[in-house]
This record gives C-alpha cells, sequence and structure tokens, in this order.
C-alpha cells in the first residue's frame, strides 16, 4: 500500500459526522492535542512571522495561534481533501492548500519563517526514518528560522502496531547524521507520556 492509500485509509475510519476535531485527526482528547501545540510553539515569537502549517488537518493549530500571536501569516496543508474542507468552513484567517508537498512543492526558498508539522510521522509508514530525512531535506530549503515536529516515544505505555515509536536520541542522530551543522535541536518531553517534540533552530539563517 502507498504512503498517501495508507495515510487515507487511516483517517477515513475517523470521518465520521458529529465528531471533534480531535477525533477526526486521531488524537486521544482536546486537551491532548493543546499540549502538543504548546509544547511545539515552546517559546516562539511568532507574531508578524510566516509559518506554514505541514498536515494541517481541520486548522486547530491556527486556532491555536490566534489567541497568542498576531500579525503573522498563516499557510496550511494537507492531502486530505475532507480536512481542507473542514478548515476552509471556519473562516479563519489562513490560507489551506490540498496538496502533497513532499510530491510537489509549490513554495520558494525560505519562503517561510517557521515550519510546523503535528502527526505527520506517526503513522507506521515501513520507512519512517527515510521520510524524515527526506521532510527535513524539504522543510530546510523553505524554513529560514525553526522547524517544529512531534514524535511518537517509543516509551509510550500503550503501543501499536499501525503507529511509529522512536526516541529523542534516535531522532537527535538522524538529524545529526544526515544534517550536520545544519540545526542546533531542542528536544522537549514530559508534557505527555507517549509525545515529545524536536524544535530544529537552523544554525545558519
Amino acid at each position: 500500500m502507498r504512503k498517501f492509500e495508507k495515510i487515507k485509509k487511516y483517517y477515513m475510519q475517523n470521518n465520521k459526522p458529529n465528531q471533534p476535531d480531535y477525533y477526526l485527526l486521531g488524537w486521544e482528547s482536546e486537551a491532548a492535542q493543546q499540549q502538543r501545540f504548546v509544547a511545539l510553539v515552546n517559546d516562539l515569537n511568532l507574531d508578524r512571522k510566516k509559518i506554514l502549517d505541514i498536515g494541517c488537518g481541520t486548522g486547530n493549530l491556527l486556532q491555536f495561534l490566534e489567541q497568542r500571536f498576531s500579525g503573522f501569516e498563516y499557510t496550511g496543508v494537507d492531502i486530505l481533501e475532507h480536512m481542507i474542507a473542514i478548515a476552509k468552513s471556519k473562516n479563519l484567517k489562513g490560507t489551506f492548500l490540498c496538496i502533497d508537498i513532499f510530491k510537489e512543492n509549490p513554495f520558494t526558498y525560505n519562503e517561510f519563517d517557521n515550519v510546523f508539522a503535528s502527526g505527520i510521522f506517526n503513522i507506521n509508514l515501513g520507512n519512517n526514518k527515510q521520510f524524515i530525512i527526506d521532510a527535513l531535506g524539504l522543510f530546510n530549503s523553505i524554513c529560514k528560522e525553526t522547524i517544529s515536529f512531534n514524535l511518537l516515544y517509543d516509551k509510550s505505555p500503550n503501543r501499536e502496531d499501525k503507529y511509529f515509536y522512536t526516541s529523542p536520541d534516535e531522532i537527535c542522530k538522524l538529524i545529526e547524521d544526515n544534517y550536520s551543522n545544519h540545526f542546533k535541536i531542542k528536544v522537549i518531553e514530559g508534557y505527555l507520556s507517549n509525545d515529545f517534540t524536536v524544535v530544529c533552530n537552523k544554525v545558519n539563517k
């Protein structure tokens, strides 16, 4: 099964009427989703920044950012049409695009200040480490300042085969082996038992 088909199958099984956004996105609760957003943003000041949200789903990160920052320019991309349709229906102050950025990237070099990716590496695709390496290469090319993404912790108490789990040490080594001298890496842990966040600050901006 190809990557797109595997991802689509996972999310379509949650696509049921009258369900909250966090359920559609596969998160365990709205509170857990919000905790992930807090970790992704961490201590960044996003006022007047140009932001790209990869795997934006139904636009929840934008809703989170609107409560905390001002003057920023937001673009969200997702491969799932029904997610983008829901995001657009909220009439938020952002641009939402239904595209596969890994197949066809419409953005230019250093176009964004900050790139966020919440949950896009969680589904077990069989080649997640290579996916992360390739994704960081793309993110690095279109981002000027920071790249923030989260992953499922290999010490999660209730692991399932359909998900990809790893450790902070493993991911830091993966980044250092493939992008030496590109990033200063910060790992954020402890906010959830099954999740950690990686913030890559670009060294040569």
